[in-house]
Order: structure tokens, then C-alpha cells, then sequence
């Protein structure tokens, strides 16, 4: 499967200025510390299991938690495998394979910040550049548009 199949989503009249892609780690560095958290506490649970269920019928529960956490941090890992953030000369692109694409137009009025590996853009919640290994070049791109858009 070809890398650049985000490119064909995006207008011929618009110039690519920069592309990126969450961190493809076990963990994402964000939150790292909650997932290992997580790991140690399900680890733990296990360990002491046999003071804690008085039956062999109650293990389903810590198996079935077991079973949830491991979904949850495989689903996590293939959708940011799946994501490929872009900033064009007009606007700032979040590609999903699988899931919907997101846009937001890149104007003088739009404020945007780096925090701790990841870009926020201001009054819109839903919408940022998480996990980056460099941010600052995503904002570099992002400042680029902005004063081509004036």
C-alpha cells in the first residue's frame, strides 16, 4: 500500500507545506505513565487474584478486564497507525484511513499553541496535532500558511 494515499484528498491548487505522523510507539509519550499505570494495577490484580475471588467462576471478571485493556491499547495503536497530519498553503488536515478526515481553514484569525508534543488549535476542541516527535516544525508550517493567507 502506497504511503501518500492522503494525496489524493487534497486540492491540486493547494501546496503541501509540511506532513507528519503521531509516534508509533507502544505507549504514546502523552500517556504513557496511564497506560503503564493500567498494566501494573490489571498486574497486581492478577497476582493477588487468589485472596480476592473466593471461586474459580469469579476469575471471568479480571480476565474480561484483562481482555478490554489489551483492545484499548491495540485499538489506540492501529488509529494513530492510520493518521497522517498535514498542513497545506490553505489549510490544516488531519487524514484518517478508516475514520472521517478532518480540515479547518488556515486564516489570519486562527490561534494555534504547542503543548508537551502536540499543537492546539484554539476555539476548536476537537481538533489538534497529538503525539508529534517535532511540533515545531508543525507550527512553523502553520505560521507559513497564516502569513500566506494575508
Amino acid at each position: 500500500m502506497n504511503g501518500d494515499w492522503w494525496r489524493e484528498q487534497i486540492p491540486e491548487a493547494e501546496k503541501v507545506l509540511w506532513v507528519g505522523k503521531p509516534d508509533q510507539g507502544v505507549f504514546p509519550p502523552r500517556y504513557g505513565w496511564a497506560y503503564k499505570a493500567g498494566i501494573g494495577l490489571i498486574a497486581l490484580i492478577w497476582l493477588a487474584s487468589p485472596w480476592i475471588f473466593e471461586t474459580a467462576r469469579d476469575f471471568w471478571k479480571i480476565f474480561a478486564c484483562t481482555l478490554g485493556f489489551a483492545f484499548f491499547l491495540w485499538a489506540d495503536r492501529f488509529i494513530r497507525a492510520q493518521r497522517v497530519y498535514v498542513v497545506t498553503s490553505h489549510k490544516a488536515w488531519e487524514f484518517n484511513k478508516n475514520l472521517k478526515s478532518k480540515e479547518l481553514k488556515v486564516d489570519q484569525f486562527l490561534n494555534f499553541s504547542c503543548h508537551r508534543r502536540r499543537v492546539v488549535f484554539d476555539r476548536h476542541p476537537f481538533f489538534s496535532f497529538d503525539h508529534l516527535s517535532d511540533p515545531d516544525a508543525a507550527l512553523q508550517a502553520l505560521h507559513q500558511a497564516r502569513e500566506a493567507a494575508q
